[in-house]
């Protein structure tokens, strides 16, 4: 007697991608009358196999790494060599846990800068914990140009009793400095994407040179690094940041390196007392909103996407190099158009906006256009014959944009090469990394 083939549950067949989006989730395609996670067909490996891999499922506990030598230019930077990493992995089953990653950042510049530089995203087997990590070594030099997204104080000449009038500083103030870096935050699962937990947070800047300061000069020249740290309290050398961190999160989204869908929501708030090592005491407050919007049932990974940073120093007074930077934060991906370190405030809000799209059908190029905006405060300054009001947010707002091209370099962990042109106002940039920006 023949036996009956068994059958397809009801829910994964499909006449279309829609229905598949409407019962699984944004991200399900429906193939063949089935419905199926959307994976591309091919990667930038596949261009060498003989007999690339049509049909791909990430696998639990299998290293999925993108690799990228790195030898390029950077504003920040100048000349480069190094190496670009970028790893996913699986530490539960694909349909309860989301994949982890892990970026990896080595370069040596002619600048005479060593950067190391890891970023991790971890979730556990059925997402019950998110561990978020940013650990940083750097020999590093860079401009600095004040704070706030207005004029520096130290663009135009003033004067102080028994200094004379001092040399006005026109466009960047260069700096050296090391940096050892400790973010680490754990969250513990409390209901559906809602997690709850807390971190530890150290920067601490040392073998600070301001290349710019020249006090002995007949007109000195003060630099902004070196008024903020005098007047505030810091000796200029060095200082630390140490502190603990209250975090609460609402984490949606079907992947860490390349979203098709949800939302992430970030609140935390900092204590930086003197007894756990910081230089001074301080508070702070932030907040790192996503959402991912998709255009096409068809082809999942044409997605809008939207970013708004906000963080601001809520009480005492913090570091001048550990105050909100462009391009310092977690990813260092925030600005791009501006140099890193371009703006700087006591206070930022950052807001961006990206059309991410599949250019060629088997998915191994790909392209974004993007928009971003910036705005930093300043805190009143007020000594001697010198008075300036402080500058709010939203008081200037710093614009830029530009687009970029995509190459898919794992489809199982959905890493792209990313290469992006933007131009912000008076500026230009290039950027070359491992999966999206946020």
């Amino acid at each position: 007697m023949a036996t009956e083939a068994p059958r397809e549950p009801a829910a994964s067949r499909c006449k279309d991608s829609r229905t598949c989006a409407e019962r699984l989730g944004y991200g399900n395609v429906c193939e063949s009358g089935q419905c199926d996670p959307y994976f591309d067909r091919t990667d930038i490996v596949d261009l060498f196999r003989k007999s690339p891999k049509q049909k791909v499922e990430p696998e639990e506990y299998k290293l999925y790494p993108s690799i990228i030598p790195a030898v390029g230019y950077n504003p920040a930077l100048a000349f480069l060599i190094g190496v670009v990493a970028k790893a996913g992995m699986l530490l539960g089953d694909p349909g309860d846990t989301t994949m982890s990653s892990a970026s990896l950042l080595v370069l040596l510049t002619t600048n005479k800068q060593l950067v190391i530089q890891l970023g991790t995203n971890v979730l556990t087997s059925r997402n019950d914990w998110e561990l978020i990590g940013d650990w940083r070594y750097l020999l590093y030099n860079q401009d600095t140009h004040g704070l706030g997204t207005g004029t520096p104080l130290t663009a135009s000449s003033f004067s102080i009793s028994g200094w004379g009038s001092t040399t006005p500083i026109d466009g960047g103030q260069p700096m050296k400095f090391d940096l050892l870096r400790l973010h680490q935050i754990g969250l513990r699962r409390v209901w559906d994407n809602l997690y709850l937990g807390g971190g530890l947070r150290i920067d601490r800047n040392f073998n600070i040179v301001d290349e710019s300061l020249d006090l002995a000069a007949p007109s000195p020249v003060v630099t902004s690094h070196y008024a903020y740290s005098k007047y505030f309290g810091f000796d200029p050398d060095q200082y630390t940041l140490s502190g603990v961190t209250a975090n609460a999160l609402y984490d949606s989204r079907d992947s860490t390196i390349n979203t098709y869908r949800g939302y992430y929501a970030q609140l935390a708030f900092g204590v930086f007392p003197t007894w756990l090592g910081s230089s001074q005491a301080s508070t702070m407050v932030g907040a790192d909103l996503r959402a991912y919007v998709g255009l096409s049932d068809d082809v999942p990974r044409n997605v809008l996407a939207f970013w708004v940073l906000a963080a601001g120093v809520t009480g005492g007074h913090q570091p001048y190099l550990a105050l909100p930077s462009v391009g310092w934060d977690a990813a260092g991906t925030t600005g791009r158009g501006y140099v890193q370190g371009r703006w700087r405030g006591t206070a930022l809000v950052y807001a961006e906006a990206e059309w991410r799209f599949r250019i060629t059908d088997n998915g191994l190029l790909g392209g974004a256009v993007f928009l971003n905006a910036e705005t930093f405060s300043r805190p009143a300054f007020s000594h001697d014959t010198v008075s300036e009001p402080a500058t709010n947010l939203f008081q200037y707002v710093r614009p830029a944009g530009g687009l970029g091209a995509r190459i898919l370099m794992s489809k199982e962990s959905r890493t792209n090469l990313r290469l992006d042109f933007a131009w912000g106002v008076n500026s230009f940039a290039i950027y070359l990394g491992a999966g999206e920006v946020f």
